[in-house]
């Protein structure tokens, strides 16, 4: 038995693999002749009906142009899409009661009240202080808000500390003025409530401050867990009208305003009481008033004023909003930058500005393994700065200066997507005595009493409204206008170039199936000569003739020469045409 060669096996395959090659390139050439022809495509059907080589190259040239042309266009769509994803609608006619009224958080710069400071001198001095210890005690508590050079030992405030069995926290809220004391008369919308009932202690920069439309964390008021003071009451409860059955602003819910005015918002009377300052933030008798967004811990972002005794001070508010539209809620975090209310983990809501305060706490005293005492969340696995950790913090901020890190870049927070911010305008001025009365102001020594109004200089705000700059429907839209600038193409150019490319495919082998069953004459008819051919024509006529050509071929055929009898070249075989 004779083997074939390897060599003329590889051959064999190496022929058959260049046959089925030639066959796929043809079909190609086949479809994109049929395509060319028949699309609605501009231009394409000059590819193959042009006369010339050189047309036929010039249109092909131009074609392929548009496509490319049109590809980057949609390619510059799609980055500058992938890239900025949102757009910002600037509004200005939106009314003023559909933004919030800030939270008013008003805060004595005294940090020592010195009738409980000489409560505590007293336990002190039992305890081997004498009133210098003491004095030197209180003037250094104020540090714990400013760091600066305390004027007393470490040994004796921690002494002082272990002494009085309190943590720093309940001292600094024990030694503070209570807000019924400074808030004598409160009134919101013209209507006068009790100030003990709709302010609250609550914790800002500025230490243990009075805070009205506070809702950050406010799952207690602090003043109310000290059942040392429980027998404090405000020096005006005569003239302040009970309002226990009435719902009470700022309580439950953030407010609104439904108009602009001196008499529709809040008005405040202060008594900050100079002659009992002991300790002072500041080197002045008067008040910090902080405006800020109701959910926000009064720091980052709040707006400070200061009210002075014997003054009236008009507060005008102006606001400003963030709304974002909720298709920015599909596109990636990364991409949009902001965060909404429900996508922060949490029992409260988030706030970029307490994130941003959070940081800078963490930053700045987390170096000497503490916290503040005003540190806006409770922080039981870390201890409460004192007065032995100022110079730790002192030395840490000096090192952050040098180095000039910025806390707002290494705190990683995301601004909220919906937001709002206020812009004070405050005008003070010094009270006359003058022929005046009101309702707020009756009865009050005009001296000593401070007037706080604040309210919305306009009936409307500004708004930012974060859009998505295109939807999925937009975007397709604008693929669909750049294919047709370029193509003069539409959805169904898609569907037609899909169809040429199936039709092909099936067509294309039935049609060649049915050439090879085409009809023949019967195999007593088949004739390898010319004389059997005369006969053959005299019997079925001249027409038939015209019409078919007539093939013979010997049983020695070629298996290539069976499949494709239109090109019979064997030995053997001969063809006949009329």
């Amino acid at each position: 038995m004779k083997t074939m060669p390897e060599n003329d096996h590889n051959t064999e395959k190496m022929k058959k693999s260049s046959k089925r090659r030639s066959s796929f390139v043809k079909s190609l050439k086949r479809c994109f002749f049929n395509y060319c022809k028949n699309t609605g495509l501009h231009g394409f059907r000059y590819i193959v009906t042009s006369e010339t080589n050189s047309e036929r190259t010039m249109w092909l040239t131009m074609c392929m142009s548009a496509i490319a042309f049109c590809v980057i266009l949609m390619l510059r769509l799609w980055i500058f899409f992938s890239n900025n994803p949102t757009i910002t609608v600037i509004d200005t006619s939106n009314p003023i009661k559909d933004l919030p009224f800030p939270g008013i958080t008003i805060c004595n710069n005294n940090k020592v009240y010195k009738p409980h400071a000489d409560l505590i001198a007293q336990k002190l001095l039992m305890n081997g202080f004498d009133s210098n210890m003491s004095n030197r005690l209180f003037f250094s508590l104020m540090k714990l808000i400013r760091p600066d050079k305390i004027e007393i030992d470490n040994a004796t405030a921690s002494w002082a500390l272990d002494t009085l069995g309190y943590t720093v926290e309940k001292l600094m809220l024990e030694l503070m003025q209570p807000c019924n004391l400074l808030l004598v008369r409160c009134a919101w919308l013209g209507q006068i409530y009790d100030c003990d009932k709709i302010f609250k202690t609550v914790k800002s920069n500025e230490g243990f401050c009075c805070g009205f439309n506070y809702h950050f964390g406010l799952s207690k008021d602090y003043w109310d867990e000290l059942s040392s003071q429980t027998n404090i009451t405000t020096i005006e409860n005569d003239v302040q009208p009970s309002n226990s059955a009435l719902h009470l602003p700022g309580v439950g819910q953030i407010l609104d305003v439904p108009g602009t005015g001196r008499d529709i918002g809040l008005s405040v009377a202060l008594n900050i009481d100079a002659e009992n300052y002991k300790s002072s933030v500041r080197q002045y008798v008067g008040a910090t008033v902080l405006t800020h967004d109701p959910i926000d811990y009064p720091d980052v972002g709040a707006q400070s004023s200061t009210l002075l005794p014997g003054h009236t001070m008009s507060m005008e508010l102006a606001g400003t909003k963030i709304e974002s539209s909720e298709d920015i809620r599909d596109i990636p975090l990364r991409k949009r930058m902001c965060l909404f209310d429900n996508e922060n983990s949490g029992e409260r809501m988030y706030s970029y500005q307490t994130c941003i305060s959070e940081c800078i706490h963490r930053n700045t005293y987390g170096y000497c393994g503490c916290l503040p005492f005003f540190y806006p969340d409770e922080h039981p696995d870390m201890r409460t700065c004192y007065l032995t950790d100022v110079d730790c913090i002192l030395a840490r901020r000096r090192s952050i200066s040098q180095v000039k890190v910025s806390h707002i870049n290494d705190c990683s927070c995301l601004p909220q997507c919906n937001d709002q911010s206020y812009e004070v305008t405050s005008e003070s001025i010094r009270i006359e005595d003058i022929e005046y009365d009101s309702e707020l102001t009756h009865g009050l020594n005009a001296k000593t009493t401070s007037f706080l109004y604040v309210y919305f200089r306009d009936g409307t705000y500004l708004e930012y409204r974060k859009q998505t700059i295109l939807r999925w429907d937009g975007l397709l839209a604008s693929f669909g206008g750049i294919f047709g600038l370029c193509l003069g193409g539409s959805v169904m150019s898609l569907v037609e170039f899909i169809y040429y490319m199936v039709s092909n495919h099936i067509t294309v082998p039935k049609k060649r199936l049915e050439t090879q069953n085409d009809h023949f004459p019967p195999a007593s008819e088949l004739f390898v000569s010319v004389a059997t051919c005369e006969n053959w024509i005299k019997k079925h006529g001249k027409t038939v003739m015209e019409k078919r050509e007539v093939r013979a071929w010997n049983g020695q055929l070629s298996q290539r020469t069976r499949k494709n009898p239109f090109s019979l070249k064997s030995k053997g075989s001969r063809v006949f045409h009329k």
